[in-house]
């Protein structure tokens, strides 16, 4: 079971589900550093009682495996580029007081990872998973680099499906139309895609880098992004084929744990995880997404007090 904000992490938990509490702890009392005893303190309160006749207690191996996790999360600013908002101490760490883009997207990844997304995603009347694909839709943008567009797909964005294919092709240029000979029913009227990203060229001309991406709050997404078909959504919905394929790209505001798979859970997709998301966040953002951002975060942070 992966933890949540309603429980603690277990000592077996992955270290980057324990780098995240330990994150959160920073929220819980602003402005302090949190040390490593603290965390090994807050996390010993969901143990059995400790083996006092000469047995080396739970809470020294615990003790010796936050070496380890202070030493990942001293990663994750490397990770995150220069937008990790987390200063460090002596096995401690503090989040930055100033309030910042960079300090408010990181904190909402943060919480919509370790927040029960299914009963928590909508915070003070926004909804946070669909909040996440336009987020996501900026960072695309901004990997893809100059000339690159981008736009939301998903349930985020309302209107039929048909007048939603028909955007998309009219806005990349490629597909030649709209088809559904048989009538199918698309996937929650987006059948798996979230998020559209491509790369123009100045002639305007078909032939050009396209991405389909899902986007995931949440930890349970192992499961749902094999859903993600890029080359079945064209042959369903396109006239025509684009030139090139469109690549699958998932984002997620999950970590990636090293020790479950990091490698295999990429395997055919390109893989935004959440410091990926950071590296690639641009230095702003149009001032209505980070105000939904900033409402959203209101309400969730209540959760974590």
């Amino acid at each position: 079971m992966a933890y949540k904000i309603s429980t603690l992490p277990s000592p077996q938990s992955y270290i980057e589900e324990k780098a995240d509490f330990w994150e959160i702890q920073t929220i819980k009392d602003p402005g302090q550093y949190i040390s490593q005893m603290t965390i090994l303190r807050n996390m010993s309160l969901g143990m059995d009682e400790l083996d006092h006749d000469g047995i080396t207690a739970e809470d020294d191996r615990l003790n010796s495996k936050l070496d380890d996790v202070h030493s990942h999360i001293a990663e994750r600013k490397t990770f995150c580029s220069t937008s990790y908002p987390f200063q460090f101490g002596h096995s401690s760490i503090k989040l930055n007081e100033n309030e910042s883009l960079i300090r408010d997207v990181y904190l909402y990844l943060l919480l919509c990872t370790r927040l029960n997304m299914k009963t928590k995603k909508v915070q003070n009347g926004v909804d946070g998973a669909e909040l996440f694909e336009f987020l996501c839709a900026e960072v695309a943008k901004n990997y893809f680099g100059k000339n690159a567009e981008s736009m939301v797909f998903g349930t985020a964005v309302a209107g039929n499906f048909k007048d939603k294919v028909t955007d998309l092709i009219s806005k990349i240029g490629e597909g030649d139309g709209y088809k559904n000979p048989n009538n199918n029913y698309p996937v929650k009227n987006d059948d798996g895609i979230d998020v559209v990203v491509w790369k123009n060229f100045s002639d305007l001309r078909i032939g050009k880098i396209i991405g389909f991406a899902q986007c995931k709050t949440g930890t349970s997404w192992r499961n749902e992004i094999h859903k993600l078909k890029p080359k079945k959504f064209c042959d369903s919905w396109f006239l025509g084929s684009p030139i090139l394929q469109p690549i699958p790209i998932v984002f997620l505001t999950d970590t990636l744990h090293y020790d479950m798979n990091f490698y295999s859970d990429q395997h055919g997709f390109l893989i935004f995880n959440r410091f990926r998301i950071m590296e690639y966040l641009p230095e702003t953002i149009e001032v209505s997404l980070h105000t939904k951002i900033k409402t959203w975060l209101e309400g969730a942070l209540r959760e974590v007090a």
